[in-house]
């Protein structure tokens, strides 16, 4: 009940502050950015201003809150208590102040208007699409019978997920560390496992302390991309077939499936029973550009919600800035030159129209809306600002954009200094992305391969297109160009969540023109623009598919699981724990901070693998007891665990004498035995 509670008091505090510091948010919904009224409904708008905002607010006073505790009382085990406490009663008197300060001061807000028939045709998609993505995230990851099941399609990453959201509901990572690779800093952006790990503490089971954010945040995401459509374009169905289209991707994998196909080679069961992605360009069987990503990287949706955000807040500037370059040149082409006097007036104009700040509220409140999201999903934050930079080329009151980039680039540095202590990754140039052959021609063969019509037709409507839409292509397309030239990571195949929110954008002048064809009254049009959202959408559904028959078969794991008990009653995230190279493990479960865990996730992350390795491999290996124990002591080592896993895998030489001569086992259950470096023998 009360992870509930701070879930609601989240939106609460975000409708709050953003009524105070940002009031011009209610009239988003009234507009088309070329001034058409269109009446959204208040909810697809409000309601995702307000679950960012707040939950990004919210989530890092709490989390700030128990830092600080935890500091001032090392012994608590459970920082959480006070901070909840503290966080809770703070945001209510927040809500309370900022209520009392509206009144006080008069603000107007929009008045919410009727639904229209329109709308509730709307308002039927979004039902269906949350009974959807609710289906798939739920059957990917639930409780059934006291038993955890998490589903084949995301158990990888959730390996991860997990072990940071139990070092938080059952233990006390405070200064935090990442889950598979402890004793360093860390490097994860961890902030919605935070959120998950706090759900959980209060009271909500894991399956649904993670799913219901995970949920919340994709409904208030494609919300947003809906009501962003609309007032680019002035149409719902536009809107919704956007929205569509960003759930079932675009890609030509399924039709060259079919087409490989001879007649009668494939059953319709085996065809509706498939369990593997496509694997026509590299990575791709990963599942990678399909709504599988949604389930696996929970904070992906969360991160593209705050970006589009920023954008709903920023398009009006490049509407104005088109406009004033046209009104500029019209009037120049007009008296065919200007007299000097003119000249000045006209420079004048310039610096007033496309430089200077027209609204300080605006700018600071979306840099501090990036900056803040840096450890929730930092991909999006440098993914965002790619594509403000270059909207910002051709708007007007261009300072504004600078102001917002600059808290944001401020904000983020000040977390990376508290939460990093090492040497920052730097950008590396790599051209090519992931494409087999790494040049601009192998780079383009690659995208049609990967996205099939989708980049075709935005290319098209940039070329005949008309309108301001048209200028936001660009800007649109600004994080392709970063994912195919640099590697922030070592692992470049982290950067396609670019490419994703490249697609999502690119996808919106795409969706407007296929809303022509589905609107016009000539029958040949419309069964266009049908067949177009078919091939446009046709493997994605089909890949849904997939990933429902994935998620037939999971891992396991039993919540009274006495090892995970034990973890949990016996260790607290101080402790690092020298094992095997574990992923999903019930002592993952139990909240315990891994010395070297499988090691991809870690390394994608910029950790050095390789020494801890070698580390890791001496200690098991290690000789005689002196040695074994002055590497435990150097690496700060709580626990040994062995397991079968351990004694007969190609992973390390054990020597498991030297350890049990070293120090005594504290629990024992079946091949499981766990040494204890800090209890006399």
């Amino acid at each position: 009940m009360l992870g509930l509670i701070y879930i609601i008091i989240c939106i609460f505090t975000g409708r709050a502050l953003l009524d105070i510091v940002y009031p011009d948010y209610r009239l988003i919904p009234e507009k088309t950015y070329s001034g058409k009224e269109i009446h959204l409904p208040a909810l697809f708008v409000l309601f995702p201003f307000w679950f960012f905002s707040g939950t990004l607010v919210v989530g890092w006073l709490t989390y700030f809150a128990a830092l600080a505790l935890s500091a001032l009382r090392p012994s608590d085990r459970h920082p959480l208590t006070a901070a909840n406490a503290v966080v809770m009663i703070t945001a209510l008197a927040l809500i309370i102040i900022c209520a009392l300060l509206k009144k006080k001061k008069n603000l107007n807000t929009a008045k919410v208007k009727p639904f229209q028939y329109k709308d509730f045709l709307c308002a039927g998609f979004f039902i269906l699409l949350f009974f959807f993505v609710t289906y798939l995230t739920c059957r990917s990851f639930n409780i059934v019978q006291n038993t955890l099941r998490v589903g084949y399609s995301v158990f990888s990453d959730f390996a991860v997920h997990l072990g940071m959201i139990r070092s938080f509901s059952f233990g006390n990572n405070f200064p935090t560390q990442y889950s598979h690779f402890a004793g360093e800093d860390i490097r994860y952006h961890f902030m919605f496992e935070f959120l998950a790990g706090n759900l959980e503490y209060l009271g909500l089971p894991i399956d649904h302390a993670f799913n219901f954010p995970s949920i919340i945040s994709f409904m208030s995401m494609s919300m947003l991309l809906f009501s962003f459509t609309v007032k680019l374009c002035g149409s719902r169905l536009a809107g919704v077939v956007s929205t569509f289209m960003m759930v079932f991707r675009s890609s030509p994998s399924l039709f060259r499936y079919l087409g490989s196909l001879s007649a009668g080679s494939i059953t319709k069961e085996e065809f509706l029973n498939r369990d593997q992605f496509f694997s026509y360009t590299p990575k791709e069987d990963w599942g990678l550009w399909n709504f599988k990503v949604y389930l696996n990287q929970r904070h992906l949706a969360f991160g593209i919600g705050v970006v589009l955000m920023a954008l709903i807040i920023f398009a009006p500037l490049l509407y104005e800035g088109i406009k004033n370059i046209s009104d500029l040149y019209g009037r120049k082409k007009k008296s065919g030159g200007t007299a000097e006097a003119e000249k000045n007036t006209a420079v004048k104009s310039f610096i007033s129209d496309h430089v200077l700040i027209s609204s300080l509220p605006r700018a600071i409140f979306c840099g501090v809306l990036l900056g803040l999201c840096a450890f929730w999903n930092g991909a999006m934050v440098i993914g965002g600002l790619c594509v403000l930079f270059v909207m910002a080329l051709m708007s007007s009151h261009r300072l504004e954009y600078l102001l917002t980039a600059v808290i944001s680039v401020i904000l983020s540095m000040i977390q990376t200094k508290i939460f990093i202590f090492g040497d920052v990754i730097a950008p590396e140039y790599m051209y090519g992305f992931i494409a087999e052959v790494p040049t601009f021609w192998g780079s383009v063969s690659y995208l049609l391969a990967l996205s099939g019509a989708l980049l075709i037709l935005a290319a098209v409507f940039f070329i005949m297109g008309r309108g301001t839409l048209r200028y936001f292509l660009p800007a649109f397309a600004a994080p392709l160009i970063l994912a195919f030239t640099v590697s922030l990571t070592p692992d470049v195949t982290v950067n396609h969540k670019y490419v994703m929110l490249a697609f999502i954008l690119v996808g919106i002048p795409v969706a407007v023109m296929v809303t022509k064809l589905l609107k016009s009254s000539h029958i040949s049009r419309f069964i266009g623009g049908v067949f177009l959202l078919i091939v446009l959408t046709a493997t994605g559904i089909y890949e849904c598919r997939i990933v429902r028959n994935i998620d037939k078969d999971h891992l396991e794991f039993r919540q009274d699981s006495d090892l995970t008990k034990w973890v949990k009653e016996n260790s607290s995230s101080g402790d690092i724990w020298l094992t095997d190279m574990l992923s999903n493990h019930e002592i993952v479960l139990g909240g315990a901070m891994l010395y070297y865990g499988w090691p991809y996730y870690a390394w994608s992350a910029g950790y050095d693998t390789y020494s801890r390795e070698e580390k890791t491999a001496r200690m098991f290996a290690a000789a005689d007891e002196e040695e074994l124990k002055r590497m435990i002591t150097e690496e700060g080592i709580r626990f040994i665990m062995t397991d079968d896993g351990l004694r007969y895998g190609d992973h390390y030489e054990l020597n498991e004498d030297v350890i049990a001569a070293a120090y005594p086992v504290v629990y024992q259950s079946g091949d499981v035995k766990i040494y204890d470096t800090e209890s006399p023998r």
